[in-house]
């Protein structure tokens, strides 16, 4: 719902969504990229969210701030009584102690407020006496210096400081905290339940006999035979994985190799799943659990894919959309699994959903998703247009009609060689209201539609968001009924197969169950 003023979407909770991503509601700005990987992690310091780019310095979020962690602690300083605004990247100094220290961030609350410093140098601060930045920013000290977070520290293969905006990728495996080196087939890790600290190398060049880079680092559940245990996984661009058992990688005697597996090239770093224990990722061989690796040789992995049924339509996705990344995501609420896919060389927006209890496929085109999130139950994704999208919310498609398209495979109708004649056909559906359903004959492997229908209408009655106060009744429900009439669909064609199309156009959620498709023939007799 808009709050008050009209701008911005509001949860039962509380939380704002932008509506147009818009309306002041950057929380973090300056930044060179927005391909984010997050992890929650936990410590006896409490819970953060941590975020790496490979481009900015990484972040942590605490609940209340996002603060920028680099080779310099994060320290937060309070003042009061201030006179002149404080600078971001001016230093500060202690007017009593001489203590310097650079700004990092400001929040300003008029004559209050606080600092967040980096290293400081002499000193400490001390309460009570001016500061100043080198723009001319003064204000009080109030208090003395809290150290917030410790700095990551660290050198890199080639000997230079190593820096938070190295880090590609992020993921927690036996409570410690591992990050990919971007573009690089080394691995950081950091002491146990820690944010920060020493982190130290994991070079994994050896290990790979493809090269490449990597791209992918999780959890992974395998069972032994004895139940599931957890390993830590690292998976490459060009598709291999290394799996490791134990808690201490600077340790050989708590660290050992479980195996090296191939597999289909990844379609990014967000192009997975997780299902129970295993991990399912996008592929350009399909859509396969990494389990299936361990089973199946490469050659014939394909055929293992839980994308199988949409072979055809996989592979040409991958052949055109390989230059950006994928997205995937479970929609839980929904029982869906989703695969955003990018809209280059010029194809249609569209992506990939699957129905999570019985696998089946469908591809919902006009949805732009650069990357997907679900919040509170609901499904957001970003769109090319820089717009943050909710999925699923009305009948409308951002304010417009859509047209929904079944066509089931075709067939023969075991007999090859004999043309068809197609007869009658009926969709039988149940759903609260009446649908208008467009059927046709699709024939010899070829689809070609009709011109969709008009849309079904649909009543506003007592529909949440629709209906008005005190005039629709509370807690009415509308009793689903069965459909199914049988029209004429014509067509001549060897293999044939029932089209159905139909059209949502209402605010109301237009719900309609296809129950069957049924279809009459008869057998073209030309004579001899």
């Amino acid at each position: 719902m808009a709050d008050e003023g009209g701008d911005n979407l509001i949860t039962d909770l509380g939380d704002f969504i932008g509506q147009l991503s818009t309306g002041g509601l950057e929380v973090i700005t300056g930044l060179t990229g927005g391909d984010w990987i997050d992890e929650q992690f936990a410590t006896t310091g409490g819970n953060f969210l941590v975020i790496v780019n490979g481009s900015d310095f990484m972040r942590v979020y605490d609940g209340t701030r996002w603060y920028r962690i680099s080779s310099q602690p994060v320290n937060r300083l309070n003042f009061d009584a201030q006179t002149a605004n404080f600078t971001i990247g001016q230093t500060l100094t202690g007017g009593t102690s001489g203590a310097t220290a650079p700004i990092v961030d400001v929040v300003d609350n008029g004559a209050t407020g606080f600092l967040i410093l980096g290293t400081v140098t002499g000193g400490p601060f001390q309460d009570n006496e001016t500061i100043t930045d080198g723009a001319g920013g003064s204000a009080t000290a109030d208090g003395v210096i809290d150290q917030l977070f410790g700095a990551i520290t660290g050198t890199k293969p080639d000997g230079s400081p190593l820096q938070t905006s190295d880090f590609s990728y992020v993921w927690a495996y036996k409570n410690r905290l591992f990050f990919i080196l971007k573009d690089s087939l080394d691995v950081y890790y950091l002491p146990v339940d820690q944010i920060t600290g020493a982190a130290a190398l994991f070079q994994m060049g050896a290990q790979f006999s493809l090269g490449g880079k990597l791209m992918i680092g999780a959890t992974w559940s395998l069972d032994y035979g004895n139940g599931l245990n957890d390993n830590c996984i690292f998976m490459t661009d060009e598709g291999e994985v290394v799996v490791y058992n134990g808690t201490n990688p600077g340790t050989a005697a708590d660290w050992s190799k479980v195996g090296r597996y191939q597999q289909g090239k990844p379609r990014g770093p967000k192009a997975f799943i997780r299902a129970g224990g295993d991990l399912v990722t996008a592929q350009d061989i399909g859509f396969l659990p990494l389990s299936q690796a361990l089973q199946t040789d490469y050659s014939v992995l394909s055929s293992s894919a839980i994308s199988y049924a949409i072979e055809t339509a996989w592979n040409e996705a991958v052949q055109l959309r390989s230059s950006e990344a994928w997205d995937c995501i479970v929609w839980p609420e929904n029982q869906m699994v989703v695969i955003a896919l990018p809209t280059v060389n010029e194809q249609p927006p569209a992506m990939f959903v699957a129905n999570a209890r019985t696998g089946a496929w469908a591809k919902f085109t006009g949805w732009s998703g650069t990357c997907l999130e679900v919040f509170n139950g609901r499904l957001f994704f970003g769109s090319e247009g820089g717009k943050v999208v909710e999925a699923n919310v009305t009948g409308l498609d951002q304010g417009s009609p859509y047209t929904a398209v079944y066509v089931p495979l075709f067939t023969d109708l075991s007999n090859s060689g004999a043309q068809k004649i197609g007869g009658m056909a009926r969709l039988q559906t149940r759903g609260p209201y009446p649908v208008d359903a467009q059927l046709s004959t699709q024939q010899d492997y070829v689809v070609s539609l009709p011109a969709p229908p008009a849309a079904s209408p649909v009543p506003a009655g007592s529909q949440w968001n629709v209906g008005l106060w005190n005039v629709s009744t509370w807690g009415t429900a509308q009793t689903k009924q069965w459909q199914g009439e049988w029209v004429s669909v014509g067509g001549l064609g060897y293999a044939l197969a029932p089209g159905a199309q139909i059209t949502s156009g209402a605010v109301v959620p237009l719900d309609a169950e296809i129950i069957s498709i049924d279809f009459s023939y008869d057998m073209a007799d030309w004579g001899s």
